[in-house]
């Protein structure tokens, strides 16, 4: 636990099973899991739900479709290279996170030391254990 997991030409984040405990929201979308991690969005992302895709915005606040994940758990979470961030829920729901070209799109932090970021235009930057 605490560093990434290497899957050939994809990472594995450390949070599987974690719950979702809660939602914040400023000018990112940030899950907070109950293993001590943060999972921050910053980037347009796209939640697929029963109902259909929804786009999220977070600088917009336009999220409120995220807080169906409020108490659900994490069944799998994939990093690839281009930078783009899958995260599946054990509600059926898919979140993907694409790459930004001007900003950092989305960062995860924790649990311990790690922390992994989406630079702009998809590089990813690890500290800790990675």
């Amino acid at each position: 636990m605490g560093k990434l997991i290497r899957l050939g030409d994809r990472w594995a984040l450390p949070y599987r099973g974690m719950e979702i405990t809660q939602i914040r929201v400023d000018n990112a979308l940030t899950l907070v899991l109950s293993g001590g991690a943060l999972i921050a969005i910053e980037a347009e992302a796209e939640l697929s739900t029963p109902d259909g895709p929804v786009r999220l915005r977070p600088d917009r606040q336009k999220v409120a479709e995220a807080l169906a994940l409020v108490g659900t758990k994490l069944t799998w979470e994939i990093i690839f290279k281009n930078g783009e961030l899958h995260l599946g829920f054990d509600n059926g729901y898919h979140l993907t996170v694409e790459p930004d070209p001007g900003h950092e799109a989305w960062s995860a932090t924790g649990p311990g030391e790690l922390r992994v970021v989406c630079s702009p235009g998809g590089e990813i930057t690890t500290w800790g254990r990675s």
